[in-house]
């Protein structure tokens, strides 16, 4: 087992069960451009091969070792190779069989990033070429041929000349095996329903539309909702000559298939809600053109890239199951009026970038080092909009307007099409000087900024109220005093009226900011193999239309590295920040919302609680004060000639000082690794590691009440702003403060290697994820209006547990040097205990009017049996 593939393995497991996803990595690039690496399930590292080792691959020191004091990996026997008649030196090598999986292999948690089905399997092959005499060569590789997790890539050209790549992949992701469709079809721009009357049953009747869906998901089997993305590209890289480079690249992935999406109908607490599957047609073009230059002193980077993305279903129809119940603010519409959902799905859009980057070495002043970075973005989308709702509101009335039909046309929209950009840009320079033998001194500033142009403003010019309906029409958040303004923003003003609700939205909030980060370090060379670095930084942010306008962070970033111990190498860092900012406001939104329309009314008995947005205790977790320490650690021992120990410890505290309200006292977490390399000989390889990872959060809420009133507990037509705010006051009571704390545990355990025992070469590879979050909740029982709930207090609730096993055994038996025979047997358990959907498949239509169609996980074991014909050439 070589160390590289047992670092990548231990990457994955961790990977995994931090994220609490239980599935084998595809460790391919969906970022932008080419991918990096291709690959699948079973070719965790672009091709899963078993090769014998050169017992003489490591001839020049047996058991040497990196830098930082691990072993190298031993090198595999060279192939033989065959030459053509024009010189061509070939060879290449070609797997195929067929695998038998059983078990429950339909499971979305076995197949999610995977496709692997009982049949016929041509599991991967590669071809490499070159031509001594040209230069040229060409390397071609693939495996999963017809599977949903195929993958192809081809690189050619001529060697220090130029080079072409272009590549195929495709990825799985199965969101859910356990979903009860209701629809004749879950990936279309219209969903059909099967056999249930749109708008709910004709009585209205919200019982008899539940005991109707009830009925037909008795009778509705599983399925599933999943997506398979498709992405393929091509590159060119050409030496212009000794000292220009050209690069261009190309890609374009589609994503297709279905996932569940949530709906919501009535008022801002919902009044029926379901779990639709939102179809997924998606293409996603990257490209990117650049021009390097090195002369030795001066280097040069300048490149353009587009990312473009284009939605294939621009918006999405459902007929609805459901009977709704409108919301207060919107009167007589029947409650079968609503039989379709039209949403407006994720716009197409473009983003451009232009960047340089520049350096420049002067070892005759301090070797000295300039670097410097510009770069441009622009960010575009101009969507046409869609009415408000896709149901006529007959017969309705909000604020004593008619609702019929002036609503269901874009005519009820201020502006036709979206107009949306944003502008960024960025520039870093950087200076790093030697002034002494023994020390490094290094500085940089950075800036970016975000520059949001997009404004909408949210008044029906065919009935002039300023707001929006909200869920399709079957609520609002209008304000209809205004309507003889006509969408006169400064008529509306001059009307010197009080909004119903100060809260509703007539306008977009253009969020964008600033941040300048300023650092300065040094690394001084205590001994020829010890280092002790420090670094100084502080950022900074200024942020428009947020709570805290200012934000500033100071930091202090401390390292040690010693390479220079007999048994091993060890790296030790550690870095403190505090974050601290300017007056935090509570409620910056009132220009965007309809307080700004008018004035409250503060005489003596009104009641202000809608003009209160938030108490002034609470602190939003990305603008409070905190205090932030991560303390890291590595050591590299040489236990033995053959024998590698790691130890890794990772611990981060993030500690909110002064927030009563929100993420609150300390937020921590702290990883420790060990893990194990032992090479002994080209025969024998093994591995071990074992995480443990311990998480905890706290948070803190308050449950507000419904008044506060002028002339009342020393709320005054001047302070009413803050007394009604304040934590304590009449709107925020103590006694309604609720806490939440979670923590989290997780075991990641390892083990692995193989033995070459000179007829047939034997591989194992063993992973153990397992990981618990712990709930607990503490409120007072007046904040449900009533006594505590055991089931909702303290640890009532179930704890959240995922574990998984995998393994995977490889026997490889060599007939001869061109031909082998490889058995594989791959097993897979995987466990979830998740009360967010205890009983809901055995009652998926409650009383509340909520459908809930997708059953959520469920366990799995499978068997993968595989026997492979290589043929090496």
């Amino acid at each position: 087992m070589t160390t590289t593939f047992r670092l990548k393995l231990l990457t994955c497991c961790v990977g995994a069960a931090l994220a609490q996803t239980a599935a084998v990595t595809v460790q391919a690039d969906s970022a932008v451009g080419v991918d990096t690496m291709l690959g699948n399930a079973l070719n965790p590292t672009t091709l899963n091969r078993i090769d014998v080792l050169d017992p003489e691959g490591l001839d020049v020191k047996l058991h040497s070792r990196t830098p930082t004091g691990q072993l190298y990996d031993w090198d595999p026997l060279p192939k033989e190779q065959s030459t053509t008649s024009s010189g061509w030196v070939y060879s290449g090598s070609i797997e195929v069989g067929g695998i038998v999986v059983s078990g429950d292999e339909d499971n979305a948690w076995f197949r999610k990033y995977k496709d692997l089905d009982t049949g016929l399997y041509l599991n991967n092959f590669e071809f490499q070429a070159h031509n001594p005499d040209s230069a040229g060569y060409l390397e071609a590789l693939g495996g999963g041929l017809g599977y949903d997790d195929q993958f192809y890539g081809l690189e050619f050209g001529r060697y220090n000349d130029w080079r072409g790549k272009v590549f195929y992949n495709e990825t799985p992701h199965v969101f859910t095996s356990r979903y009860r469709s209701l629809w004749t079809d879950t990936d279309s721009g219209y969903l059909y329903l099967k056999d249930l009357p749109a708008g709910g049953d004709p009585s209205g009747d919200a019982a008899t539309t539940r005991a109707n869906i009830a009925s037909e998901l008795d009778q509705t089997g599983f399925s599933e909702l999943g997506i398979v993305r498709q992405k393929g590209g091509l590159s060119l890289d050409k030496r212009l000559n000794d000292r220009w480079q050209f690069l261009a690249t190309y890609s374009k992935e589609n994503r297709e298939g279905s996932r569940p999406f949530g709906v919501i109908f009535g008022g801002g607490g919902g009044g029926g809600d379901i779990e639709i599957p939102e179809p997924i047609d998606y293409d996603t073009h990257d490209l990117y053109a650049g021009l390097r230059y090195d002369d030795g002193v001066n280097n040069l980077n300048l490149g353009v890239t587009a990312s473009l993305f284009r939605n294939n279903i621009d918006t999405f129809t459902f007929e609805n199951p459901l009977t709704i119940s409108v919301n207060n603010a919107v009167a007589g519409v029947p409650a079968t009026a609503f039989t379709t959902g039209t949403f407006d799905l994720y716009p197409d859009n473009d983003y451009w970038n232009v960047k340089g980057e520049y350096a420049r070495s002067m070892p005759e002043f301090w070797q000295a080092r300039f670097t410097a970075l510009a770069s441009f973005s622009w960010l575009r989308q101009d969507d046409d909009l869609i009415a408000p709702t896709s149901n006529s509101l007959t017969g309705g009335s909000i604020g004593g307007i008619p609702t019929d039909d002036v609503w269901n046309t874009t005519a009820a929209l201020s502006q036709q099409s979206a107009d949306a950009a944003i502008d960024t840009m960025l520039f870093d320079v950087g200076l790093s000087l030697r002034p002494v033998d023994k020390l490094d001194v290094k500085g940089k500033i950075r800036y970016y900024e975000t520059d949001n142009d997009t404004e909408y403003w949210a008044c029906n010019p065919l009935t002039g109220q300023w707001g929006m309906l909200i869920n399709d029409g079957s609520g609002a958040d209008l304000e209809s005093a205004y309507a003889a303004a006509g969408c006169d923003l400064a008529a509306a003003r001059a009307l010197g009226l009080t909004p119903s609700n100060p809260a509703n939205p007539i306008r977009n909030i253009p969020f964008d900011y600033s941040q300048t980060n300023y650092v300065l370090g040094g690394d001084y060379r205590l001994t020829p193999g010890s280092t002790l670095n420090l670094t100084l930084e502080r950022e900074e942010y200024d942020r428009n239309h947020r709570e805290r306008e200012e934000t500033w962070e100071n930091m202090v970033k401390l390292g040690y590295v010693n390479r220079g111990f007999d048994f091993g190498t060890l790296r030790l860092s550690a870095d403190y920040g505090e974050r601290r900012g300017d007056d935090y406001v509570t409620n910056p939104y009132q220009a965007f919302r309809a307080a700004s329309l008018g004035e409250p009314d503060t005489s003596d008995g009104a009641n202000v609680r809608t003009w209160i947005n938030e108490t002034t205790a609470m602190r939003k977790f990305d603008l409070a004060d905190r205090n932030r320490l991560n303390l890291n650690g590595r050591l590299n021992l040489i236990a033995t000639e053959a024998t590698d120990v790691g130890l890794t410890l990772n611990y981060r505290d993030d500690e909110y000082p002064n927030s009563d309200i929100g993420r609150t006292d300390h937020d921590y977490r702290a990883t420790g690794t060990i893990d194990v390399n032992f090479q002994p000989s080209d025969k024998l390889g093994l591995y071990g590691f074992y995480t443990y990872q311990q998480g905890h959060m706290e948070q803190t809420g308050v449950e507000s009440n419904t008044t506060c009133i002028i002339g009342v507990d020393g709320v005054t037509e001047d302070n009413w702003e803050t007394e009604c705010a304040k934590l304590g006051g009449q709107i925020y009571d103590l006694v309604d403060i609720w806490n939440t704390e979670s923590d989290d545990r997780y075991h990641v355990f390892g083990l692995g290697g193989r033995y070459d025992f000179g007829r047939f070469i034997v591989k194992l590879d063993y992973s153990f994820i397992t990981g618990v979050t712990e709930y607990s909740y503490d409120y007072n029982a007046s904040v449900l209006g009533g006594a505590e709930d055991p089931a909702q207090v303290g640890n009532g609730f179930s704890d959240l547990e995922t574990t998984q096993h995998i393994l995977d055994l490889n026997l490889l038996y060599p007939i001869s040097k061109s031909l082998a025979i490889r058995g594989l047997y791959r097993y897979e358990y995987g466990k979830i205990d998740d009360w967010h959907y205890d009983g809901v498949e055995g009652n998926p239509a409650p009383t509340n009017n909520t459908v809930y169609l997708d059953s959520g996980p469920e366990d799995y074991h499978d068997h993968v049996v595989g026997l492979f014909v290589q043929l090496s050439f």
